[in-house]
């Protein structure tokens, strides 16, 4: 196996993302601003009131006025601008492995889709959630917030795996 020089590595980091990378980077906005438009749809329909918080039960325990919909996919955008541009800085991210030479370009290679693919778990969250609310649910299934919970950690998970393995 080839090693690469410095300027090959440097250059990689500092280059365009994957095909990969750039679909999940444009679906993870795209669902958010999915469910955005799905409230509007839904708006005319929805009650005054709306099930906002559910105990680890999946019962409902409080309610708010149906404009705080727009807050999870707010949240959400925020969410994966923060994880867009985090991307942007490789030598800040935390790797769970010592960087070198030999293995920088695929360690940066995999925080990079675990990066996009975090973008897309929590914006799928996110979109679930309020899909969920906007349906005004009474009960919400503890295999959904199960789902949720998994769907949010297996970017890492993934992430681990794919490192740890040679």
């Amino acid at each position: 196996m080839r090693i690469p020089s410095r300027a090959e590595v440097d250059a990689f980091c500092g280059s365009p993302s994957t095909l990969w990378q750039r679909v999940l980077g444009i679906l993870a906005p795209a669902v958010l601003l999915g469910s955005i438009i799905f409230i509007l749809i839904r708006w005319p329909q929805l009650p005054p009131q709306i099930p906002s918080n559910y105990n680890a039960a999946g019962e409902v325990t409080g309610y708010s006025s149906r404009g705080l919909l727009f807050l999870m996919p707010a949240i959400g955008l925020f969410g994966d601008l923060s994880i867009a541009l985090a991307g942007r800085f490789p030598k800040s991210w935390n790797t769970g492995v010592r960087i070198t030479l030999y293995n920088r370009v695929r360690v940066y290679r995999l925080v990079r889709d675990m990066l996009a693919e975090l973008r897309l778990a929590l914006a799928l969250s996110f979109a679930v959630i309020t899909v969920c609310q906007s349906l005004a649910l009474e009960h919400l299934s503890g295999n959904v917030t199960g789902a949720l919970v998994l769907l949010s950690l297996a970017p890492l998970v993934r992430y681990f795996i794919r490192l740890l393995r040679k």
